[in-house]
């Protein structure tokens, strides 16, 4: 089995968060005739949350 240090699975795990960020959406379309007001709109501190929940990540496993 592939033994990756320490920084290479921060690297790994980093690398992952950004491909699959840039993929995700924040709703489906919809045909022009559907009034598609957004009741409850993803705002611009989206960035702050996964900065934080990848801190608490990269410190779990520092912890152990």
């Amino acid at each position: 089995m592939l033994k990756l240090s320490h920084k290479s699975k921060i690297v790994l795990t980093l690398a992952a968060l950004v491909l699959i960020t840039t993929t995700m959406k924040a709703q489906i379309g919809f045909e022009d005739n559907v009034d598609d007001e957004v009741a409850a709109p993803i705002n611009g501190l989206l960035w702050l949350l996964m900065i934080v929940g990848g801190s608490l990540g990269i410190f779990k496993l520092k912890k152990k």
